[in-house]
């Protein structure tokens, strides 16, 4: 085969595989199965970002070589990142090692259907197999040996500095191990003897030339400035993602003190606490909090624990509360303005004790509006308002926090 025409599908095919939905599919592919065999990644929700931005970004560069037939190898930044948050969670290198073991082996499944669904003849299939595959092992090969370097370099740096010793004091604390407040103050420089309130930020912007930490670390010391506050303790988590404890002397809770003002950032927010049981719960409730955000899809912003705490302690399964809302809900579950109407009406006849003159005067409407959203609400309910409500009350609350991730399908 000549190589000219080996060149000139490769030159063709190379468009076709940075198309976003091929990027997509295949980064969720990838992924997946990276999920699978690495429980690390399964759980950690900063971290399943990091390496699904890793892998598009790696089908990026990998499929430009390719096509260009450049020899360099240079890990993305995105690649860059996912390493540097293996090493900032205290992980072993062998999850960085199995990350890329289980996405080099999906990666040759994907180029292996990919190739054999071309309607070309055998020979210029296995002449593309061996020029994708030789160019693509390479790539990760060389790629994983400087993303290993990395590592390597962070985790030695941290150990060397007090950011060990913080990092470590900090999940002692959050895991409920027994700890002097006295020293915890000393190692931290932040008080254990005040009531702490929690927070948790990130962003979900990808640019790798952003300072993200910086800008994280930046707006979490505004909350001690604008609200009194003693001290502010940070930590890095991720790449994208800080912890941080605003120490008080007072149990004030201070969602109402934070304002998004970067569109691109968010905010998670427990209840205040005192002491370091106080530091752990509020810290625990902020990532509650943070979860309910991610999974709800909602806009950038501040979700603060005590608003969804109710959707928090039903499940962590969206299947099953996906599930409380058909049952529960069935034709009120509807995504039409006028359904959302009704159900909004029912919610905060709820919230009032069932009395529609209360209902009416929260809302702003008229009594016999009321009770016509409510005689609507149960021709779609199939019953009573009244029966039912606790089940029927925890699915409007569960679908008002998630939304359409949970919405049964029209």
């Amino acid at each position: 085969m000549e190589t000219s025409e080996l060149d000139g599908w490769i030159a063709n095919l190379a468009p076709i595989y940075l198309q976003p939905e091929v990027i997509d599919g295949f980064v969720q592919r990838i992924d997946d199965a990276i999920a699978e065999a690495n429980p690390e990644v399964a759980a950690d929700r900063e971290l399943r970002r990091d390496v699904d931005a890793s892998t598009a970004a790696q089908l990026r560069v990998i499929v430009a070589a390719i096509a260009g037939g450049s020899q360099v190898v240079t890990p993305p930044a995105e690649s860059v990142a996912l390493a540097l948050t293996v090493a900032r969670r205290g992980m072993d290198l062998r999850v960085l090692l199995k990350i890329y073991g289980a996405g080099r082996l999906a990666m040759l499944g994907f180029v292996d259907e990919s190739i054999e669904a071309l309607p070309i003849g055998p020979e210029l299939k296995r002449a593309l197999l061996v020029r994708v595959w030789g160019s693509a092992m390479r790539w990760l090969e060389v790629t994983t040996e400087l993303l290993v370097a990395t590592y390597a370099k962070e985790r030695e740096s941290l150990a060397r500095g007090a950011f060990a010793r913080r990092s470590e004091t900090v999940h002692a604390i959050v895991a409920g191990e027994a700890l002097h407040s006295d020293e915890a103050s000393r190692i931290l420089d932040y008080p254990m003897r005040r009531h702490h309130t929690a927070f948790v930020l990130w962003t979900d912007d990808t640019d790798p030339a952003a300072d993200v930490l910086a800008r994280l670390d930046s707006y979490a010391r505004t909350f001690v400035d604008e609200s009194n506050g003693e001290r502010v303790l940070t930590l890095p988590s991720g790449a994208r993602e800080l912890w941080s404890w605003v120490a008080h002397f007072d149990g004030q809770e201070w969602a109402s003190h934070v304002d998004a003002r970067h569109s691109d950032l968010r905010v998670a927010v427990g209840a205040s606490g005192y002491g370091m049981e106080g530091f752990a719960r509020s810290h625990r409730e902020a990532l509650a909090a943070q979860r309910v955000a991610v999974r709800s899809g909602g806009s950038p912003g501040i979700t603060v624990y005590e608003d969804v705490q109710v959707p928090c302690l039903l499940t962590e399964d969206l299947g099953e509360l996906r599930e409380l809302v058909a049952r529960e809900l069935k034709g009120l579950a509807g995504a039409d303005g006028v359904t959302t109407r009704i159900r909004d009406t029912v919610r905060v006849y709820y919230e009032n004790n069932c009395t529609a003159a209360a209902t009416a005067a929260a809302l702003g409407l008229h009594k016999n509006t009321v009770r016509y959203r409510l005689d609507q609400a149960e021709k779609l309910l199939g019953r009573s308002v009244d029966q039912r409500r606790l089940p029927t009350e925890l699915a409007l609350i569960a679908l008002e926090s998630y939304g359409a991730t949970i919405a049964p399908a029209p």
